[in-house]
């Protein structure tokens, strides 16, 4: 049987884009369900009232740095985005307006959309290149729109951030294994023992 981890991420989030990489290669001998959670990340850091690190100037470099080194560790491409950071809410809210609609397309729209961002360029501030990014996945555009201007979506994504300030969580990416949370796309090799700790 097929045991959960649940992933928090957002699309803004580098290290997301450098972990949702490596998750294929690095379960692929165990038998897992990814529960795909999605957090807006700058709720994240005001409800921790910390500041965003790509507004502190020499975190911000860092990032940059530190994304880069492992990229290349990886052997992934990396582009930067020209604006960076961006603003993701409506590509969160799609994701949780597929949860309920459409679940058998959230890990393809998930992956998808990080590697448009992070290696084609997509720019998430221009409606119609996001448009034209989703269309070209095979949904219906309008639809999603609509959705995502639903009340039970925006409440959705507002939980979704006070589910992850409950768990102690101040960034993204992070796993939860039954009760164990790890932070950080380096630590990967901490949730796979604990998937076989849980077996």
């Amino acid at each position: 049987m097929a045991q959960p981890i649940e992933f928090y991420f957002d699309f803004v989030s580098p290290y997301s884009y450098l972990a949702i990489t490596q998750l294929e290669k690095a379960f692929e001998n165990q038998d897992v369900e990814w529960v795909y959670k999605p957090v807006f990340l700058g709720a994240l850091h005001q409800a921790q009232d910390m500041p965003s690190p790509a507004f502190i100037p020499n975190k911000a470099k860092w990032i940059y740095r530190d994304s880069h080194l492992w990229a290349k560790h990886y052997q992934v491409p990396l582009a930067w985005p020209a604006q960076f950071p961006f603003n993701t809410m409506f590509l969160l809210r799609t994701c949780l307006f597929l949860q309920e609609s459409q679940p058998e397309k959230m890990s393809e729209f998930v992956k998808q959309t990080f590697l448009a961002i992070w290696q084609d360029g997509l720019q998430v501030g221009d409606a119609q290149a996001v448009q034209a990014h989703l269309q070209s996945l095979g949904f219906d555009v309008a639809a999603i729109i609509d959705g995502c201007q639903q009340q039970w979506v925006k409440d959705a994504l507002k939980r979704s951030v006070s589910d992850a300030h409950e768990l102690g969580l101040f960034g993204v990416p992070a796993f939860k294994v039954k009760d164990d949370v790890f932070f950080g796309q380096d630590r990967l090799m901490f949730v796979q023992q604990a998937l076989e700790s849980h077996c």
